[in-house]
């Protein structure tokens, strides 16, 4: 999408440009008139393909059966109880940092057998 922007932009630009260079014989207002409008949806259609997309946000939901208790958690190397800034989801993994001793760590769940 953004080379198709860039191209567009480009061949406005260029043909914008001509008519601009064009004016100076004969229908010069009519020339300037269309060379700036296609040179305005040259810098737009530019401006577009710049621009960044909307931003994604994903949002884990669990669902979990059976009795369920939430623990407070702790810091392995310091033991300070954690709070939910702490805890980091990425690439699906579960990383932990820790605010007061500054360690981080990736957090494995042991099985529950």
């Amino acid at each position: 999408m953004k080379t198709t922007g860039y191209l567009v932009g480009g061949v406005l630009g260029l043909v914008g440009l001509v008519f601009l260079i064009g004016s100076g014989e004969g229908n010069t207002m009519v020339r300037i008139i269309i060379g700036v409008a296609l040179m305005g949806a040259a810098g737009f259609f530019i401006h577009l393909a710049r621009s960044k997309g909307p931003e994604m946000h994903i949002t884990h939901e669990i669902d979990l059966t059976g009795d369920v208790s939430v623990e407070k958690m702790k810091c392995e190397n310091c033991g300070a109880q954690l709070d939910s800034d702490s805890i980091k989801m990425q690439e699906g993994a579960i990383y932990v940092k820790c605010p007061f001793c500054g360690s981080a760590y990736h957090m494995e769940e042991k099985p529950k057998w």
